[in-house]
């Protein structure tokens, strides 16, 4: 009797007049099959959703307050999803003695998770005006940073350009010059005009040879 307000299920029975003991549980591979499928099929679309956040929180092109609202909601989203899948793995093992247990306790857990979603649908119900308004104004926000960002990038791009621009005006002037001096020494060498550099040791001559 102590065990009465608990909902731990015993599933061993130890009859007094038999040495072995029977498992009375009736559980088995399906029921697992269909609460895999249950949970995976709600479950999912959170995950992938949380996974995206995450993904687009380590985006350059995002501001660093959008970055971190991204990280932090990927990151409760998935954790509220893998949590929901963990506690009902271990609550089911715990109290459940059949597959039929097993799919209802699934279905419960999955539409309390789901109470937020409904809370929504009475919202937009009971005044869907003041729903779009505000749905309206998160996306007007979102899309004026979005602006800001392709801005921001547009003026980079121009910049880059302009530096692009300077260096190959500089390559076409610097190309420029090598040819004068090329066309300045064929001129000197067809008039006669030899440059050819003195060595250190013939420098170091002449100066000592004016010295004395």
């Amino acid at each position: 009797h102590a065990y009465e307000n608990v909902d731990l299920i015993f599933t061993w029975s130890c009859p007094r007049e038999y040495f072995l003991c029977d498992d009375t549980a009736e559980l088995n591979w399906r029921g697992w099959t269909v609460f895999g499928v249950l949970m995976g099929s709600h479950l999912l679309k959170d995950i992938v959703n949380g996974t995206k956040l995450t993904f687009l929180s380590s985006k350059q092109r995002h501001p660093c307050h959008d970055r971190l609202r991204f990280f932090v909601g990927g990151l409760v989203l998935n954790f509220v999803a893998l949590f929901t899948m963990f506690a009902s793995v271990i609550y089911n093992r715990t109290v459940t003695t059949s597959n039929t247990e097993l799919i209802i306790n699934s279905v419960v857990i999955l539409f309390i998770t789901d109470t937020d979603e409904k809370l929504f649908g009475v919202l937009m119900a009971m005044n869907p005006l003041w729903v779009d308004n505000m749905s309206r104004q998160i996306n007007e926000k979102c899309d004026d940073n979005d602006n800001d960002v392709d801005i921001g990038m547009e003026g980079l791009k121009r910049k880059n350009l302009a530096l692009q621009s300077g260096m190959n005006d500089m390559k076409t002037q610097i190309d420029k010059l090598v040819q004068e001096m090329n066309d300045m020494k064929e001129m000197m060498e067809t008039k006669g005009f030899k440059c050819t550099p003195r060595s250190p040791s013939r420098r170091l001559s002449g100066r000592s040879a004016k010295r004395e």
